[in-house]
C-alpha cells in the first residue's frame, strides 16, 4: 500500500475529460491501487474498469464528492475551480483535490493540503510519474512547520481554529513563534529557524504561540493556537456496584477541577478483577474511550507512590488507579485521589512528532 499521508488509495478519485488526460489518468489510476476513474462516456472502452460519465463534470461531482476522500483532475484547473466552488465547506471537512497537466508534469493541491492530504498525495504521485509537486500553502513552500499538520497527524483535537490563520502567517512571515507542550517531544522543530522551543507557557520573545498540551486553553495575550494530542490515562479504581451516573460526574469533575482537557483522554486502566464491573464497562462504552484490565502481578510490580494496606488486605493489591496508569507507560501527573467511591489517577504518555509531518 502507498504512502500517501492520510488518505487511503482506494478512497481517492480520478477523473479526465480528454484522450491526452485519459493517458496520465491511467497512469495515476494505476499508482493508487483500488482508487476510481471516471472517464467521459465519448472514450467508453477505452479504459478498463472505468466508470464512464455523460454529464458534465459540475453536475457529476455533487455526486461522487462524497464517496472519495481525495479527488484528482486530469485537466485544466479553471473547470476545476469551477465545479467544486459550491462543495467546499471548510478546511476541517473538505477532501483532498489535486490537478494534473495532461502530460503528468505538474501536481498542483487546491484544496485540503493539509488536513485532507493532498499535498502528501500530490508527492507521491509526481515521485510516482515522474513529475513535479507544485505546493502552493505557505508552510510548505517554505519550509515552516503547519501547525493544523502537526495537531492531524498527533491526533490531536484543536478546540478553536480561528488563531492558526495568525499564527500560521506569522511562521511563514519568518517571525518568532514558541512552541510548548506537556507531552509532545517538540525538539524536531529546533531546526526551524522561526520556531522557538519554550520551557514554559509564558509568551517571551515571541509573537505567536502553538501550544500541544493536555490542558484546556488559557488566556495569553497573542495569537495562540492551542492542540489538546490524546495522551492522558485514568487510572480508575471504584467500590463494587458504582453507578455510571457516579463514574461520569466523578471523572468529568476530576478533569475540569484539574484544568485538563477531555479530549486528551486516551485511554482508561484499572485491575483485572473490575472486568465485570457494569459501571465502568458502561463508562466506557460511552466514552469510547478503551478501558484496559491489569492483573495483579502487573499492577503490584509498579513503584506506587502511595501504597495502601487496607487495599491489599482486602484485594492482594497495593493499589489500583497509579499502578494503573504506570502499567500503561504514561508518567504520573495526579496521585490518587478518592471521590466519592472513586479513587483515581492521572498520568500522561510522551508523544513524538511523526516525521513526516515536518517539512
Amino acid at each position: 500500500m502507498p504512502e500517501i499521508g492520510p488518505l487511503r488509495p482506494e478512497r481517492v478519485a480520478v477523473y479526465t475529460l480528454t484522450l491526452p488526460g485519459l493517458s496520465v489518468a491511467e497512469r495515476v489510476h494505476r499508482a493508487l491501487p483500488g482508487s476510481t476513474l471516471y472517464v467521459a462516456a465519448k472514450y467508453q472502452g477505452l479504459a478498463k474498469g472505468a466508470v464512464y460519465f455523460e454529464e458534465p463534470i459540475k453536475e457529476l461531482l455533487p455526486k461522487t464528492w462524497p464517496l472519495h476522500d481525495g479527488h484528482v483532475f486530469v485537466m485544466a484547473s479553471g473547470i476545476v475551480l469551477r465545479a467544486i466552488a459550491p462543495l467546499i465547506l471548510d478546511k476541517r471537512v473538505d477532501p483532498a483535490v489535486l490537478v494534473v497537466d495532461l502530460k503528468g508534469r505538474y501536481f498542483v493541491p487546491l484544496l485540503a493540503g493539509h488536513l485532507g492530504g493532498a499535498n502528501p498525495l500530490a508527492r507521491y504521485l509526481a515521485k510516482a510519474l515522474g513529475g513535479e509537486a507544485v505546493l502552493t500553502t505557505g508552510t510548505d513552500s517554505l519550509g515552516a512547520p503547519a501547525p493544523d499538520l502537526l495537531a492531524k497527524a498527533l491526533g490531536a483535537r484543536v478546540p478553536d481554529w480561528k488563531p492558526l490563520k495568525e499564527v500560521s502567517a506569522l511562521l511563514v512571515d519568518g517571525r518568532p513563534v514558541g512552541f510548548w507542550s506537556d507531552c509532545v517531544d517538540l525538539s524536531p522543530l529546533s531546526r526551524y529557524p522561526m520556531v522557538r522551543l519554550l520551557e514554559t507557557p509564558r509568551p517571551e520573545g515571541v509573537e505567536g504561540m502553538v501550544l500541544f498540551t493536555v490542558k484546556r486553553p488559557f488566556p495569553l495575550p497573542l495569537p495562540a493556537f492551542f492542540a489538546h494530542p490524546p495522551a492522558l490515562v485514568l487510572g480508575i479504581g471504584c467500590n463494587r456496584g458504582t453507578p455510571l451516573a457516579e463514574i461520569r460526574h466523578e471523572v468529568f469533575a476530576f478533569l475540569e477541577e484539574g484544568g485538563f482537557a477531555r479530549e486528551s483522554l486516551k485511554a482508561l486502566a484499572t485491575a483485572e478483577l473490575k472486568r465485570d464491573e457494569a459501571g465502568l464497562l458502561a463508562f466506557a462504552e460511552e466514552t469510547g474511550l478503551p478501558l484496559r484490565f491489569y492483573p495483579k502481578e502487573v499492577l503490584n510490580a509498579q513503584r506506587i507512590p502511595n501504597p495502601s494496606e487496607a487495599v491489599f488486605r482486602h484485594t492482594g493489591l497495593w493499589g489500583v488507579a497509579e499502578a494503573a496508569v504506570l502499567a500503561e507507560g504514561a508518567r504520573l501527573l495526579v496521585e490518587k485521589t478518592k471521590r466519592g467511591n472513586l479513587t483515581l489517577a492521572l498520568g500522561v504518555l510522551p508523544l513524538r512528532l511523526p516525521e513526516e509531518a515536518l517539512p
